[in-house]
């Protein structure tokens, strides 16, 4: 049974994801954000907003993105699309079923699989490290060799190789390509919020620029492969927007009085593991002697 291709409609219509998508012909020229219709005439398009994750997208810089991509015998799948320049350097994409939460309210057990599940179709491939994954080389526009794959959408699950690594590096000094952006929203999620407590009685914008300027210099400056600043300010807003929309002083002090009692429960069984632990080994001691 011959297998059905994706096509420019589809790309069009379901892939692409955002409803003002941000497009530039020159991305040295900057983004913008602008309809869909004008967008899709674009050479480089936004195919996920930051929110949602939709597809995985892999930056190839070598003379033959297609062979990689397609080429048999080989461990990863099919991708959805490959749109290639006359060079042969090109973006590979693969369409997820189920598109990932990115923001602060997310899940992170997926957004993690996420990362894991890109970093092993980025070996498979060798691609870029350094891509940041927002604007991707839009398929259906004329001056790129467009290539597609299957029709239908992968489960993340189903875009596992051999190469997907089991875990990712804690150091933000080794994070790459989709791990950038889950170290940046988890690393400064984690510090937002017992700090919004001391600037609760600021402005929001005061806020949010204290946000910023953490992700900036705190965590995308330890990367081998800073972020654009584009992604590092809608991940610093994600979060501290979230965190002043949802904050209040009595939520807050509910939730450090609930941490603070999760924490007195695993202290005391520890202690009494511990003490049971010592309990034991004296006997033994004991029983020892004794013979």
């Amino acid at each position: 049974m011959a297998q059905i291709l994706m096509t420019d409609g589809q790309w069009a219509m379901d892939v692409l994801l955002p409803h003002r998508p941000h497009a530039t012909n020159r991305p040295a020229d900057g983004q913008y954000r602008m309809s869909r219709e004008d967008a899709l005439e674009m050479r480089y398009i936004e195919h996920s907003p930051h929110a949602l994750l939709g597809a995985i997208v892999i930056d190839c810089d070598h003379p033959d993105t297609a062979l990689r991509a397609f080429e048999r015998p080989r461990d990863h799948p099919d991708p959805s699309w490959v749109a290639q320049s006359p060079s042969g350097r090109g973006h590979i994409g693969w369409w997820l079923k189920s598109p990932i939460c990115r923001t602060d309210s997310a899940r992170l057990k997926p957004l993690r699989f996420a990362q894991r599940v890109e970093a092993g179709l980025r070996v498979e491939v060798g691609g870029d490290p350094a891509y940041a994954g927002r604007l991707t080389k839009n398929p259906i526009h004329e001056d790129w060799e467009t290539l597609y794959g299957p029709s239908k959408p992968y489960d993340l699950a189903e875009l596992v190789t051999p190469t997907t690594p089991r875990q990712m590096p804690r150091k933000p000094q080794r994070a790459a390509g989709l791990g950038r952006n889950v170290t940046m929203f988890d690393t400064a999620r984690r510090w937002a919020y017992p700090m919004w407590w001391h600037h609760r009685n600021g402005t929001q914008m005061e806020w949010e620029h204290l946000v910023l300027d953490y992700c900036l210099r705190e965590v995308n400056d330890a990367f081998g492969y800073p972020l654009p600043f584009s992604e590092v300010l809608a991940t610093s807003r994600s979060i501290s927007r979230w965190i002043w929309r949802n904050f209040s002083e009595e939520g807050f002090r509910e939730m450090q009085s609930t941490r603070g009692k999760i924490m007195t429960e695993k202290r005391q069984a520890a202690i009494v593991a511990t003490n049971r632990r010592r309990a034991i080994d004296r006997s033994m001691v004991l029983a020892a002697l004794e013979e």
